[in-house]
């Protein structure tokens, strides 16, 4: 059947990731359709970390004003042990406009990401999507009306319903939903996180002068009465001085599980133009975050934006697409890893609630502490296991093969800190050179041995043998 539409790439999701993942790959001079389902977002007083515009600023972009207010001065937090008041945002205002956590007005953030595709040549097609036959995508309109889109290389950025890759989901053993509604702000213009017995609430003001106040419990126990929960966990926290009167919106509920896709990167078969054809889960069809991260946006935009130079690398330059498609699976796995560990240390610092089976589900173990810094004088060896391996990097506008530092257990490797060749330091750190040594050279070498010693690469003492 003839198409309707022909791209080089069809990205399926117009959020945050998969727009401004259409957006660079139109600057890179690819003909691309962003499918999009117009639809009101769940606002579940959602922030960007400080790093945010230098990420955006990177690909030329900066986010307006009107899609964001900076967050807080003041964070509130009722967790394990910790009862209080806490500074969220640096004490210079104006460092705190340019550099501080952000809270973000998502319709406001969709639309203007949604506006830079399209100021970037990118081909919007409305409505649903759902994989297609060969090398396309169908959209279904309205009317019954379906346009065929065909293209080579496809981008899944269509979220949590996953509509490309849904089925290779690697989830924890339990399931997490979110509960929100707004309410009429209090005199108290701070965020809060705080833990009862049964979950844990957090609560931010919005843009509007509204707040919004979001549970996040079992799945199974707000199966049914998500309204019920929401009520029993706002008096269980107490609210006081955040909120004014009762809820001014209905409860809606929303899936909040964190979950990582089982995308191993091979490298994609080649179709009759000569082209591979490619399928890129970016953002929340890729992997999902426990919300207690407060990444899921910035994750979304880094995902998308990255994703577009490892689709850019693996079409335009198929000698390399193995590599860049096994950079995007190592950085995104890697960083749902990580924070799967580190997140289960957090819940497991509430005491209070330790035998309550929402804790029991999501506590582990901390991450065991980095080793003790070594002497100025200790002679630094590599440590067992880690070696040198060429994997692909993020140089530019690229995906391109470079000598990495790898090791057992680190799900990703390491390339690079600031200004720093991790991999050249690590081989001079052979031969048993010190950290004074090091610092007399340049200080952020001196630095970045102490890095590689906390991150498990290099060990202080004696030789291994590892080459």
């Amino acid at each position: 059947m003839k198409p309707d539409l022909s791209a080089e790439v069809a990205v399926v999701g117009a959020g945050p990731g998969g727009a401004l993942c259409a957006r660079q790959l139109a600057r890179f001079g690819l003909r691309v359709a962003l499918v999009h389902r117009a639809r009101r977002r769940q606002h579940l007083g959602e922030s960007l970390g400080a790093s945010a515009p230098r990420l955006l600023a990177s690909y030329g972009l900066e986010l307006p004003a009107s899609v964001f207010s900076p967050r807080p001065h003041d964070h509130f937090v009722r967790w394990g042990g910790r009862e209080g008041r806490i500074a969220a945002q640096p004490d210079d205002e104006d460092a705190g406009q340019r550099e501080g956590q952000r809270l973000v007005w998502r319709d406001r953030l969709d639309a203007w990401a949604l506006d830079e595709a399209r100021r970037a040549g990118v081909v919007v097609v409305e409505g649903s999507a759902a994989a297609g036959s060969g090398s396309g995508i169908e959209v279904r309109q309205g009317g019954g009306r379906t346009v065929r889109v065909d293209a080579p290389a496809l981008v899944d950025a269509s979220g949590r319903s996953g509509v490309l890759t849904r089925g290779r989901r690697e989830r924890p053993g339990h399931r997490t939903t979110a509960l929100t509604a707004y309410f009429a702000g209090g005199p108290e213009p701070g965020t809060l996180v705080a833990a009862f017995a049964d979950g844990w609430i957090w609560s931010a003001p919005l843009p509007d002068g509204q707040r919004d106040v979001t549970v996040l419990a079992d799945a199974e126990d707000a199966a049914g009465w998500t309204a019920g929960v929401f009520r029993e966990a706002v008096a269980a926290v107490g609210l006081e001085g955040f909120v004014a009167g009762e809820a001014t919106t209905p409860v809606r509920g929303a899936d909040a599980t964190p979950y990582v896709l089982d995308w191993p990167g091979h490298a994609p078969a080649t179709t009759g133009a000569g082209r591979p054809r490619v399928l890129l889960p970016v953002g929340d069809a890729m992997s999902a975050l426990d919300p207690l991260t407060g990444l899921g946006v910035m994750k979304a935009m880094d995902s998308g934006l990255t994703g577009a130079v490892v689709l850019r690398t693996a079409l335009e330059r198929p000698g390399c697409a193995e590599l860049a498609l096994r950079f995007h699976a190592e950085k995104e796995r890697g960083l749902a890893v990580e924070s799967a560990a580190r997140i289960a240390g957090f819940y497991a610092e509430e005491r209070r609630f330790a035998d309550r089976p929402f804790w029991r589900r999501r506590s582990g173990p901390a991450p065991a502490p980095p080793p003790a810094p070594p002497a100025p004088e200790a002679r630094l060896y590599p440590a067992p296991g880690a070696r040198v391996e060429t994997r692909g990097v993020l140089e530019g506008d690229w995906i391109v093969p470079a000598e990495v530092l790898v090791r057992p257990g680190r799900p990703r490797p390491a390339h690079r800190l600031g200004g720093t060749n991790l991999v050249e330091l690590f081989r001079r750190a052979g031969g048993g050179v010190t950290p004074s040594q090091l610092a007399e050279d340049r200080p952020e070498a001196g630095a970045a041995a102490l890095w590689l010693v906390r991150e498990g690469f290099l060990t202080a003492g004696s030789a291994t043998g590892a080459d």
